[in-house]
């Protein structure tokens, strides 16, 4: 079962995002993260459901959102359950409140954007071992959600150089590669203002179907072929 979110990342992923498991986008910055996470929100209450939104960047924008709904967000705006973790102690709390927010709450999707940035400050060689433990709890914590509910989750994540290789690769990969079972790349286009999208892991779907498209006003559109 999908979950219609978005007109070209529907294409991409045949019908939208995927109920029951964690979806993740991942890429450097300005390939469009946040804007997918605010989109997959604003379909959800849209079909008066509500939105557990954890945002541990600060990328939540009311202004955006407001932008690409094209009215007032007064009436959906307390729809939307924002959580802001500060550190890591903060965003490991947040875990322990989310599972019984969504036993109160209609919630028709968990957005985490993102997951590994306040994970990337903490990380030591010292404390590895418990960060990426409690790394994966979270994860496990969100494909249960996905799973009980049956909503889709949809996880953020950053990008880092491989210094040996020099090649792009995904933050904690091991980790988020794991417990997603979706995982799609964003990157820049070579043409100003255009992105692109790639399956890199789906359950249903080719690897390497990829589409190009660009931020609008009301939000991602498709680049024509």
């Amino acid at each position: 079962m999908k979950f219609s979110f978005n007109e070209p990342f529907d294409e991409l992923l045949n019908g939208g995002l995927e109920v029951g498991c964690i979806t993740n986008f991942y890429g450097p910055p300005g390939t469009a993260k946040t804007q997918l996470a605010l989109l997959a929100a604003l379909a959800v209450v849209k079909e008066n459901k509500k939105v557990i939104f954890i945002d541990t960047e600060g990328g939540f924008s009311p202004e955006r959102l407001e932008q690409m709904y094209g009215k007032n967000i007064e009436d959906i705006v307390d729809k939307i359950i924002i959580f802001e973790p500060k550190d890591w102690i903060e965003q490991k709390e947040t875990f322990e409140k989310i599972e019984q927010a969504c036993k109160e709450n209609d919630v028709g999707l968990v957005a985490l954007d993102s997951i590994v940035a306040l994970w990337r400050v903490t990380i030591t060689e010292n404390n590895a071992q418990e960060i990426n433990r409690e790394l994966a709890t979270q994860l496990s914590i969100l494909s249960k959600i996905a799973r009980e509910n049956k909503i889709p989750v949809l996880v953020t994540n950053q990008v880092y150089d491989d210094i040996e290789t020099g090649e792009t690769k995904m933050s904690c990969k091991n980790i988020v590669k794991w417990w997603s079972k979706n995982i799609i790349e964003l990157g820049l286009g070579e043409q100003t203002g255009h992105r692109f999208a790639t399956i890199k892991k789906a359950r249903a779907l080719p690897e390497d179907k990829k589409i190009e498209f660009k931020i609008t006003e009301s939000g991602l559109e498709k680049v024509a072929d």
